[in-house]
């Protein structure tokens, strides 16, 4: 359907199709690719509609690339592709007009594929956020390598609408993505879920950046094996959860679950004046989940640092951690209402359990051990304003903390890389940062 100031797509996309820069795109209601590519090209703005049409399917907004299609949206740094609301005059050329508070104005992306995953012996399961028996909104499968496309350089904004009560769409949301598809420079900007969750899958995530998400900002779960390198998270003072919930499978004996690996993550919490006082750590490692992370900086939290599962079962996330099976590594940690290392350590206080570690401090100490340091990493600039350029979550290069990064040897992953810094950004760069001029961050005036 093509409307005085744009093309609305409300029918599923079967056989590929291109959207074209030269035009502006309007979602109405759950837009399905069942086949074929959707190629995107760079400067392409698709918006999405609150209030869906009464010719559209579902409820809500929602762009939906099923197991059998795959979508090229590869944008650039000068002309990156933009999803958001109809609402957004930004992203038409004018000045910002919605904020962090500007969520659920709709639904979001969500990418499906033929990857393992593990939930209850299943090899395939229905994606959250759609309606039950959707067969288009399965995903999973044998194909570790398996490919759904391309997405680079991709702003998604203001996102999160329900299609239930406490049931929200995540801003970007991967569904058994396998390694052959691209997730790069990916900017996730005020979402009322997740900012992105990864559900099983091998998929890689390289410079993905999580602003203003009142759930989770990356949330893993149900086998992710991939990695992610080069992450940032800026939460609200007010309304958000954990900086990251890695969660391992279903059931949490399950002999297969979520063993991804984290490098150079810069997270800024809600801060110290944060109202959110939920019982919320930083860092939520979980359900038998064994995932690692590295050489990363976790500060400006105003809960605790970190909680691994500790159930005194055997399988849970602690005894896998405490055997080995995952690192935690070269990190640093500040603020989370704590004055060290073991005073930011959450035991595990799960009703019917008997925790091995009841007080924390044997993780405390093995977290020592692998040189995680609880000192100030000196960032050059906090802000959670628009317009004041007042962000800049680089370290300061003089840290000699921040700017020595812990050797990974045989703990880095194929396709990740050595760096000699902390976190997600150089502290001896040319005075940027991969987020600048194309991310909403930039363009919003956030950033410095």
């Amino acid at each position: 359907m093509i409307v005085d100031n744009g093309v609305i797509l409300y029918e599923p996309i079967k056989g590929g199709r291109l959207l074209s820069n030269d035009s502006v795109y309007y979602l109405d209601g759950y837009v399905f690719v069942e086949s074929g590519e959707l190629k995107i090209e760079a400067g392409t703005v698709i918006m999405g509609f609150e209030n869906p049409s009464s010719v559209a399917e579902g409820n809500e907004t929602s762009l939906i690339i099923t197991r059998n299609a795959t979508i090229n949206a590869a944008g650039t740094k000068e002309n990156p592709i933009v999803f958001t609301s109809e609402k957004d005059q930004e992203a038409l050329g004018g000045t910002p007009n919605l904020g962090p508070t500007n969520s659920k104005l709709w639904a979001g992306v969500i990418i499906l594929g033929k990857a393992p995953v593990f939930a209850g012996g299943a090899t395939e399961l229905q994606i959250e956020g759609i309606p039950d028996g959707e067969a288009r909104a399965l995903y999973g499968g044998t194909e570790s390598a398996h490919s759904s496309g391309i997405l680079k350089y991709v702003s998604i904004r203001f996102t999160g609408a329900e299609i239930g009560p406490g049931d929200e769409i995540q801003g970007l949301t991967l569904g058994g993505v396998g390694s052959g598809t691209t997730i790069e420079d990916i900017d996730i900007f005020v979402s009322a879920d997740d900012g992105i969750e990864i559900f099983g899958g091998t998929v890689n995530i390289k410079r993905v950046s999580v602003a203003f998400a009142e759930d989770d900002s990356f949330d893993f779960d149900l086998g992710w094996s991939g990695f992610g390198q080069h992450l940032f998270t800026l939460q609200n003072n007010d309304n958000s959860d954990f900086l990251g919930e890695w969660d391992g499978a279903d059931p949490d004996d399950a002999t297969l679950y979520t063993t991804a690996r984290i490098y150079n993550w810069t997270a800024i919490g809600q801060g110290a004046a944060g109202t959110r006082d939920d019982g919320f750590s930083a860092l939520v490692i979980r359900d038998g989940g064994a995932l690692s992370i590295y050489n990363s900086i976790l500060t400006d939290f105003n809960g605790k640092g970190i909680e691994i599962e500790d159930r005194g079962e055997g399988f849970d996330s602690y005894s896998k951690y405490m055997a080995g099976e995952n690192k935690i590594t070269g990190n640093i940690w500040y603020g989370h209402g704590a004055t060290s290392i073991l005073d930011m350590v959450v035991p595990t206080t799960a009703s019917g359990f008997t925790p091995a570690d009841p007080t924390g401090a044997t993780i405390g100490a093995k977290l020592t051990t692998d040189n995680n340091v609880f000192v100030n990493p000196q960032l050059k600039g906090i802000s959670r304003t628009n317009g004041s350029a007042g962000l800049d979550p680089r370290p300061d290069a003089a840290a000699a903390t921040t700017n020595v990064a812990t050797i990974l040897a045989a703990d880095l992953a194929n396709g990740a890389v050595q760096t000699n810094y902390k976190g997600a950004f150089d502290p001896a760069g040319d005075g940027t940062t991969w987020l600048a001029d194309w991310s909403t961050l930039a363009r919003f005036g956030y950033l410095k």
